[in-house]
């Protein structure tokens, strides 16, 4: 347990970070007639890369039915595919199309540009540190 006089701290730029992300993916969002938990919805994924439906509603930290809605949405205007998994047909995936993967890029090139310049200061080494402590900070135990 980290000491209290760190966590507030801590907690507080982790959320000013977030809430700066949002900002800019809302923005770029709003402007291509996606909502702004679609725009990160298309983020979360990697191109050519099916991701299970139940992944996705993990990563959102909402249920299957609310991931569901958002997919549906993203299939109407062409930003996603879903499909059957191969191994498991009981599975649902999404997988971006060459119109969602376009608007991908598009919101985390703005992201980074626009709302979050400043992790540009970092190094390479840096970087990797703070990648590396980020993912342990959120792994399930």
């Amino acid at each position: 347990m980290i000491d209290k006089k760190l966590q507030d701290p801590l907690s507080l730029i982790l959320i000013r970070i977030c809430l700066r992300g949002k900002y800019a993916i809302s923005a770029i969002a709003d402007a291509n007639g996606v909502t702004a938990i679609q725009a990160i919805t298309l983020c979360v994924l990697e191109p050519n890369t099916p991701f299970p439906m139940s992944h996705l509603a993990n990563f959102l930290s909402c249920d299957l039915s609310s991931v569901s809605g958002i997919v549906e949405r993203l299939v109407a205007s062409d930003f996603v595919e879903r499909r059957e998994w191969a191994q498991d047909r009981r599975v649902k995936t999404i997988t971006l199309t060459a119109k969602g993967n376009a608007l991908r890029h598009s919101l985390l090139e703005v992201a980074m540009e626009k709302r979050l310049p400043y992790l540009n200061r970092l190094t390479q080494q840096e970087t990797a540190q703070l990648l590396k402590l980020l993912i342990k900070a959120t792994e399930k135990s």
